[in-house]
């Protein structure tokens, strides 16, 4: 059972968890729309520059009279490193290895909307979203190899959305969605640090096997998908000031796959009860919901204001829990105790001519992360967003967009240990920047 119980301990994390470096805090990507992003998010469940707003508030799609399309590609490049202080094996011994490298992964966020009206007053949307994700990767080699070397993430959505339009002054919207998530995460697993807790010191040496000698790896891959839906409204209680209300439902995944271990031959002895054997292993994820309020008005013809509150249910998130088909591997529990969190943005729009817009925003992102629950897979941390971007009408049918933000990522402080993977402790630093561009078609 003690073999059994380190076993689980080197597998905790091993989930969807969900790249720390995304864009947005926890794992959430906001990044779905090449326009907004010059306002960082601000106004993006009311502006209704484009197709977009259907990702953020469905009601939207009633501001358009004429069917379009809007595709765009916002390149990810984060950056976060640790600096450690201390890093100890299972026995104590200080670990070998590096600080990891940069972490940070650079990543392609699409995102594809067309929108048609029906009749005068219903219109129908549909989108292609990828709302979670990211990766973060150390070097196989560091210090904290035990606690995680890859984790993965890569989620696709699909909305059926449509809008009806009460009055000249309300509408609503809303349909369902379904998503795909695939992950794979990886670690290293200190088999020296098991054999001399479960064998004994002399045995194990006498193998070969003793702390940081006789590294394995651990590697879980898996998918699933679920159903979610989403609506909103859309008040302009004077002409050119809109508020908009928006809800995005949770997303409940038990996420199935493979766990692969790799055993190298000198600790092969602690595969005899069953235990570090290639199984099964599912755990349940729920991908929080969020309830946005977004408001926008027009000063004049030229200037206008903006600006978003965005509550997430990151308290969905309270343990990672995973059950391994092989019964001699109990189930293993991470707390994680994760906080709701808001997301607040500003931003400012100047039209200066008939063919361009210019954009800009600040935000203050949260993070739903305590110091005593960061973990190398997310070492989260609040955000604070500086963004500019700009839209240039080609002709009546054709509008290009592109945008940049950098994101300040406070430091964030690391304090984690377990039996197997030993101690790690220090203080990651980090910052994200944004390359957006993309096009609407207006058929």
């Amino acid at each position: 059972m003690r073999i059994a119980t380190m076993a689980t301990c080197c597998a905790a994390g091993l989930l969807l968890t969900l790249a720390d470096d995304a864009a947005a805090s926890g794992f959430q990507l906001k990044e779905q729309s090449s326009s907004k992003l010059g306002n960082a998010f601000a106004g993006a469940g009311s502006s209704g520059d484009d197709a977009s707003i259907l990702f953020y508030n469905p009601a939207g799609i009633a501001l358009f009279d004429t069917p379009q399309g809007q595709a765009g590609m916002s390149l990810i490049s984060p950056h976060s490193e640790i600096d450690i202080s201390a890093a100890t094996d299972g026995t104590g011994g200080t670990m070998s290895g590096g600080e990891g490298g940069d972490a940070g992964s650079l990543a392609g966020v699409p995102s594809a909307y067309l929108v048609a009206p029906l009749t005068d007053n219903v219109n129908v949307g549909l989108a292609i979203n990828v709302p979670f994700g990211l990766s973060t990767s150390y070097d196989d080699g560091w210090a904290g190899r035990y606690h995680a070397i890859t984790s993965d993430l890569k989620t696709v959505s699909v909305s059926g959305v449509a809008s009806l339009k009460i009055n000249d002054k309300l509408s609503i919207g809303g349909g369902p969605y379904v998503t795909y998530a695939k992950a794979r995460l990886t670690n290293a697993i200190d088999f020296g640090t098991i054999c001399v807790g479960s064998i004994g010191v002399g045995t194990c040496s006498a193998l070969g096997a003793l702390p940081q000698q006789a590294d394995g790896k651990v590697d879980l891959q898996g998918d699933d998908w679920g159903m979610g839906a989403t609506a909103g409204l859309l008040y302009e209680p004077v002409k050119g000031t809109r508020i908009g209300f928006s809800w995005r439902s949770q997303v409940k995944l038990s996420v199935q796959g493979d766990a692969d271990f790799d055993v190298p031959s000198n600790a092969s002895v602690l595969t005899s009860a069953g235990t570090f054997t290639d199984s099964d292993a599912t755990t349940t994820v729920t991908l929080p919901e969020t309830i946005g309020l977004s408001v926008h008005h027009d000063i004049n013809e030229e200037f206008s204001v903006m600006g978003d509150v965005v509550w997430t249910a990151w308290s969905r998130f309270e343990e990672l829990r995973f059950v391994f088909d092989n019964p001699a591997q109990p189930d293993n529990v991470t707390a994680e105790n994760w906080n709701d969190t808001f997301f607040v943005s500003l931003g400012a729009t100047w039209r200066p001519d008939e063919n361009w817009t210019l954009r800009t925003g600040v935000a203050y992102d949260q993070s739903p992360v305590d110091d005593n629950f960061r973990t190398p897979r997310i070492p989260d941390a609040d955000r604070y967003w500086i963004a500019l971007g700009a839209d240039y009408e080609v002709d009546e049918r054709w509008k290009v967009s592109a945008g940049y933000t950098h994101i300040f990522v406070d430091n964030a402080s690391l304090d984690q240990s377990s039996a197997a993977a030993g101690t790690l402790r220090g203080e990651y630093e980090g910052s994200i920047d944004i390359l957006t561009l993309g096009a609407t078609l207006r058929f």
